[in-house]
């Protein structure tokens, strides 16, 4: 099993910025890292906290399509080869700056 150990730095972002710097940086082509909390609501179950080293983001689901779409980062774990997707307001950090909610 791998332990990760999280740094707290003193920096911090807002969540839509953040999000909005990912989508910058996906469109780039460039990778970001963020780390999440997990939670499936279809089974009420969570996995703990996911650290993502390298990820870009993917187009997001139509609301039609999926429920909640509007609440969700869809994205590629680059490292692992498959595509996740994860609740915005459970993310804790991205590029080792803390996520906050204004």
């Amino acid at each position: 099993m791998e332990y990760v150990c999280f740094m707290i730095t003193a920096e911090t972002i807002d969540l839509y910025e953040a999000i909005r710097q990912m989508r910058k940086l996906s469109q780039e082509g460039k990778s970001f890292s963020f780390v999440h909390s997990t939670l499936n609501r279809d089974k009420n179950t969570c996995e703990g906290i996911r650290y993502v080293k390298s990820a870009h983001l993917r187009p997001s689901a139509k609301g039609d399509d999926l429920d909640n779409a509007d609440y969700k980062i869809f994205y590629f774990d680059e490292e692992i080869g498959s595509p996740r997707i994860c609740w915005q307001m459970l993310i804790m950090f991205f590029d080792d700056k803390k996520v906050i909610l204004n």
